[in-house]
């Protein structure tokens, strides 16, 4: 992830001349068999073109779907409602996989199936990581994912104890919008919850005063 020093992560207003570019080329440097982000992130790279909903009865199994592919890595979408409309199952060179519960309508099933866009369920209505991470592994060849944000898909990782390292770009730059989305974004849970604790492997001075900063979580039971 990338932020300002206060953990913001929307770059759009902190004058930087290239901050995709910046983020990029870090992540490169990661290697996985899948990139890993949220439905509003991922909806910058799915169809732009309008859609209308189709009437009528769609009966699509609510069982995984595993379109034909010949990738060697994957673009996973978490998008537990549907919200995704797409012209092809690809982003880029990597093959889509939604990440779905079971409440969606059969007509978003049968526009998947349509794209030959892969699917998998990870909850009636809410979202099991751990069992979710479980299925990509025994149905793709993916063994090491990365998780890209946004902050509420890397909060939802990390409450579930689901992170092993942590990879951090800090831009010179003090945010301090209100309410503007952070690196990890995590629902109050009623009898609160401790802070993960990190250890740090590398720090990297990057021109223009940016620091890389790469940690390890640690075992929740150790800390």
């Amino acid at each position: 992830m990338m932020s300002s020093v206060d953990g913001r992560i929307q770059s759009a207003h902190w004058g930087l001349k290239n901050p995709s570019r910046l983020f990029e080329d870090s992540a490169a440097t990661i290697k996985a068999d899948a990139w890993i982000v949220g439905r509003t992130t991922m909806q910058e790279f799915s169809s732009k073109q309008p859609h209308r909903k189709r009437r009528g009865v769609f009966s699509i199994p609510r069982t995984d779907f595993v379109g034909d592919y010949r990738t060697k890595t994957f673009a996973v979408a978490i998008d537990p409602h549907g919200k995704c409309r797409w012209d092809s199952n690809m982003v880029d060179t990597e093959h889509v996989i939604e990440i779905l519960t079971q409440s969606v309508s059969g007509e978003y099933l049968d526009h998947l199936r349509s794209k030959n866009v892969s699917y998998l369920f990870g909850g009636k209505e809410r979202l099991n990581l751990a069992y979710v991470l479980e299925k990509l592994g025994r149905l793709f060849p993916i063994r090491r994912v990365r998780i890209d944000g946004g902050g509420r898909v890397n909060g939802s990782f990390l409450a579930a104890g689901l992170i092993d390292e942590f990879s951090h770009i800090i831009v010179p730059a003090a945010d301090g919008t209100m309410g503007s989305p952070a690196v990890f974004d995590v629902d109050p849970s009623p009898g609160g919850r401790r802070a993960d604790r990190l250890r740090l492997i590398s720090v990297k001075r990057l021109p223009g005063s940016v620091l890389w900063c790469r940690y390890r979580v640690l075992d929740r039971s150790r800390r």
